[in-house]
């Protein structure tokens, strides 16, 4: 009997106490039937899947080597192929879907978002990596945001809980006459900045390591985010919510591999 065998029928057997504690009530909503269904036999391998252009796609590698060694499982990166400029309303979600459906038993790279709900049918491990934010400023001088001047124009990444943050800095008075300019990548926050249209932008440290955003010429210094609260993001592995045991030893391996980090 194979190592991959004996580990999903310790997951069977542990369904039944592990479903009841699945979030309830988030769109997109995908019937039991449909995800019920028996995977492929992966053997010995815990195949995981990458996303496409992951900023963090060695630390991905990484953190699949680790934890299919850990579990004495054989390490399979499958990258998915899908476009993601030609997603539609519904996202990437009926990828993930399919892909934990038939390729894969987990997404690598997920960002985790406090207080976000998953789709009922997904849970998420703890994290495996975790990097800060820094705020790159035109002016050596501003070493962190509250050395910001009336009237800068700081950039900070869309769609981030770090953004809702600084919104509501801004409306408290915290962040007194800043103007928040939204950017969707980083290669326009890089723009923006060489062309003199920001005077500052919050950034996730990694993506500062991306090929498109060298050279590293248009910020003279590089500081914290204080006095913001959220000052980290970190990812960790997605997986379908019927696989609570599978999740839970992808947590013990994650928690041992950070015992070992000098």
């Amino acid at each position: 009997m194979t190592i991959g065998l004996r580990l999903r029928q310790l997951v069977a057997a542990c369904m039944v106490f592990s479903l009841s504690t699945a979030a309830m009530g988030q769109v997109p909503f995908v019937p039991p039937e449909f995800y019920n269904a028996i995977r492929p036999d992966f053997g010995n391998r815990l195949p995981l899947c990458l996303l496409p252009d992951s900023t963090t796609a060695r630390q991905d590698r990484q953190a699949a080597q680790d934890i299919a060694s850990l579990l004495l499982l054989e390490p399979d990166v499958v990258e998915i192929t899908a476009d993601m400029e030609m997603l539609d309303e519904t996202g990437i979600w009926p990828f993930i879907f399919e892909e934990l459906a038939q390729s894969c038993m987990g997404v690598l790279g997920v960002q985790i978002i406090a207080g976000e709900m998953l789709p009922d049918w997904l849970t998420i491990s703890r994290p495996y990596f975790e990097a800060p934010y820094v705020l790159l400023s035109a002016d050596p001088s501003i070493r962190a945001l509250a050395d910001l001047a009336p009237g800068s124009r700081l950039g900070v990444p869309l769609y981030t809980p770090i953004d809702t943050e600084v919104m509501v800095a801004i409306n408290a008075g915290t962040l007194d006459g800043v103007r928040r300019l939204p950017y969707d990548r980083p290669e326009l926050m890089a723009s923006l900045m060489r062309s003199g249209e920001l005077d500052a932008a919050i950034v996730w440290e990694p993506h500062l390591d991306l090929d498109r955003l060298q050279p590293l010429d248009f910020f003279a210094f590089e500081g914290n985010v204080e006095p913001l609260r959220v000052t980290t993001r970190a990812v960790a592995v997605l997986l379908r919510t019927q696989d609570e045991m599978l999740r839970t030893m992808i947590d013990e391996a994650i928690a041992a591999l950070e015992t070992q980090a000098p």
